[in-house]
């Protein structure tokens, strides 16, 4: 089972926040190591997944034309590498943060999208 830590997470703005996380590194044969939990981690690549799978959605959408369409799913956080990552996990399971994404047609730019967690 991976282990699992409360962290100092530094938000955009400078403040900090803190979050459970799980250490996704395999375990190593060669003993300790440093995993990144005694560290300030940054919340800033969690955002940029959220922002690469909008867009991965909104060219979808783009292509098919829906007259409405809601994306939800999970992200649980870990560190991998010392850096602080997301998990898609489903929406309805022990997530760490539920995004909602959701579109309308005739609203503007298929890209207006909504976020919530």
């Amino acid at each position: 089972m991976a282990e699992e830590k409360t962290v100092d997470i530094e938000l955009p703005n400078g403040k900090l926040m803190m979050a459970r996380v799980q250490q996704l590194d395999g375990a190593s044969p060669r003993g300790p190591q440093d995993v990144g939990f005694d560290r300030l981690l940054s919340l800033e690549a969690v955002g940029e997944a959220l922002e690469g799978v909008g867009a991965v959605i909104v060219a979808s959408l783009e292509r098919i034309k829906p007259s409405k369409a809601v994306v939800e799913f999970g992200l649980e956080l870990g560190v991998k590498g010392g850096s602080l990552v997301s998990v898609f996990v489903d929406s309805g399971s022990k997530a760490s943060l539920k995004v909602t994404l959701e579109w309308e047609s005739g609203a503007g730019n298929v890209g207006n999208q909504t976020t919530a967690g």
